[in-house]
């Protein structure tokens, strides 16, 4: 890989795809964490309409957003169409963002 760059990835969700995406975060979460551990994910999580009011309220999950590391943009295309969510249809992939950033503050886990 040629100099690794940082890229803020945005990936909405597809109408109606909750059940399928909570049935299948297990499968997700296992492709994540190689690379995580070798630094090409750096931050992952769902993205939300809203922040619940309530611990009681569910997650109004409505996407994905993840901090990656890559050469090119083509590279984090290519890692977004690879995952289970993307196979499966949870994610618009017509609708990906991926914006050039520079990450200057880093915090390990």
């Amino acid at each position: 890989m040629s100099q690794a760059n940082d890229f803020l990835v945005q990936i909405p969700d597809k109408p109606d795809v909750l059940a399928t995406r909570t049935g299948n975060v297990a499968g997700h979460m296992a492709r994540l964490k190689g690379l995580i551990e070798s630094g090409t994910i750096v931050m992952s999580g769902p993205t939300l309409a809203a922040h619940p009011k309530t611990a009681d309220e569910g997650l109004p999950i409505n996407g994905s957003a993840w901090l990656v590391r890559a050469a090119s943009e083509e590279q984090v295309r290519a890692l977004v169409a690879d995952d289970i969510y993307a196979k499966l249809g949870v994610w618009d992939l017509d609708n990906v963002t991926v914006t050039p950033m520079k990450c200057v503050v880093r915090k390990p886990l």
